[in-house]
């Protein structure tokens, strides 16, 4: 499903930021979220660029 899909996009998106800039789940999380916010756009999207920007 679609928000299935999201959410394995959130959190590969979570553990990438965890390995790269060395924060914990929470915090990785709460910058997805904080970008997300910003950027007003959905948290799967900006996981996605994250992803694709890591070439994930």
């Amino acid at each position: 499903t679609e928000r299935l899909e999201a959410r394995k996009a959130i959190e590969k998106a979570k553990g990438l930021l965890m390995r790269e800039q060395g924060v914990d789940e929470a915090e990785a999380y709460r910058r997805i979220q904080q970008q997300s916010m910003n950027a007003r756009k959905s948290m799967k999207e900006i996981a996605d660029a994250i992803l694709l920007a890591h070439g994930v």
